[in-house]
């Protein structure tokens, strides 16, 4: 599809039942009513399947059992449907992140990333010895690929804890060594796992001692990655520094921990200059006391130019044999080029799939939101901070730019 979109060819609308071209159109056409779609909506996700299924186990190529589709997140790219047994196969998802906020702290450690896979075969285990009839596609699946998917979290914590910027080449050297060491040492647990428990049946048809078909997946860990002390969400960039978490508990301002610690080298670290970076949308570049450099490293998501985004990931998506939760963050009165050559760069770099397309529009509520925490503020309140509860005006405002994640990839 993407080379008809780069040659201005039709392209085939096929039936379902049959795969029958049923319609013929222009594949640009198409190209450009997803792209509208994807600023609009944030959606459809993106999932460039050739890339996939060059990156598929070899043993799922010998069995002739190609990737159809991704998870919600756009991160699982697992075989499904029927397999060369006459089969029926559900994906599972069975994952887990490392926090690359801590990179320095366990990247020498000899054991821990075979640790992280073996607890993940072992949580594989448990769910194929236990899941009910009504899963016996899914727990099959499982106990024939053994698939998992060793995540992290924290990249952007991370170069920001170095006063690296994100559009950097020292960021693109720290991206690929960290994801070189990370698979270098997922393949070597999967080899003495084999040697261990036994090859995954997949692997093992095919003489391949292999105890996971698949090691690696980034899931968004929107979630889990605020419990780790507030590090970033997966792969992605702060979307700012300083912003509204909404739980069930309640509203709470989270501060970004590193740029945190800069303003009170500066003697900045006030109510004052946090609340100005509030109603900034979690923007650094007023602060005059901040040098050039400070103001790079300390970009939000918004404020990045995001073929930077797209660089990292296709650096990465060599050592990862399923597929990243990757996000774009565009105003949305972007130039429709520029929303053309972001989606189209990520074919041409290798990036497998795209997940939301994040349009500064649909933030307004939390504009709304900040605004109103200001006018408490200004009334006498103090701000507030980390696990601190907001004013009632702003807690009560509906936060637009929550978009669905499965529960898996928190």
């Amino acid at each position: 599809f993407m080379r008809a979109v780069e040659k201005d060819e039709e392209w085939g609308l096929l039936s379902p039942k049959d795969q029958a071209v049923v319609r013929k159109i222009s594949a640009r056409g198409l190209w450009i009513r997803l792209l509208t779609t994807r600023i609009e909506s944030g959606e459809p996700y993106f999932i460039y399947i050739d890339h996939v299924n060059r990156a598929v186990p070899e043993h799922h190529k010998l069995a002739d059992m190609p990737v159809k589709m991704s998870n919600l997140c756009s991160e699982i790219t697992l075989p499904t449907g029927m397999d060369k047994d006459g089969k029926e196969r559900t994906a599972v998802c069975c994952l887990s992140s490392l926090n690359l906020d801590k990179y320095l702290e366990w990247k020498d450690h000899p054991q821990l990333i075979e640790d992280v896979m073996r607890f993940l075969d072992n949580v594989l285990q448990d769910f194929i010895d236990n899941a009910p009839e009504s899963m016996s596609r899914a727990s099959y699946a499982a106990m024939r690929e053994r698939s998992v998917g060793l995540g992290v979290m924290g990249f952007h914590s991370f170069l920001q804890s170095q006063n690296v910027p994100i559009e950097s080449v020292m960021a693109k050297v720290w991206n690929k060594k960290m994801f070189k060491h990370i698979r270098e040492q997922a393949d070597a647990a999967s080899l003495t796992l084999a040697e261990e428990r036994g090859a995954c049946p997949d692997a093992a048809d095919y003489g391949f001692m292999e105890r996971f078909s698949n090691k690696m997946a980034i899931a968004p860990t929107a979630s889990i990655s605020i419990i780790c002390g507030g590090s970033s969400p997966g792969i992605e960039p702060n979307a700012a520094n300083s912003y509204t978490h909404k739980t069930l508990s309640g509203s709470f301002n989270v501060r970004n921990k590193y740029l945190k610690q800069l303003l009170a080298e500066k003697g900045q670290d006030t109510d004052a200059v946090w609340t100005s970076i509030t109603v900034t949308e979690g923007s650094v570049q007023h602060l005059d006391f901040l040098s050039d450099d400070e103001k790079e490293v300390f970009k939000t998501a918004f404020e990045l130019d995001q073929r930077w985004l797209i660089e990292l990931a296709g650096d990465r998506a060599a050592h990862i044999c399923q597929s990243q939760s990757l996000n774009v963050f565009l105003p949305a009165d972007v130039h429709k080029k520029v929303l053309h050559d972001i989606h189209f760069l990520a074919w041409k770099k290798g990036v497998k799939s795209l997940y939301y397309c994040r349009s500064k529009s649909i933030q307004r509520a939390d504009i709304v939101s900040n605004k109103a925490e200001v006018q408490e503020h200004a009334s006498g309140t103090a701000p507030a901070t980390i696990g601190e509860p907001l004013p009632l005006a702003a807690a009560s405002q509906d936060n637009e730019n929550d978009y669905e994640e499965c529960l898996s990839c928190q």
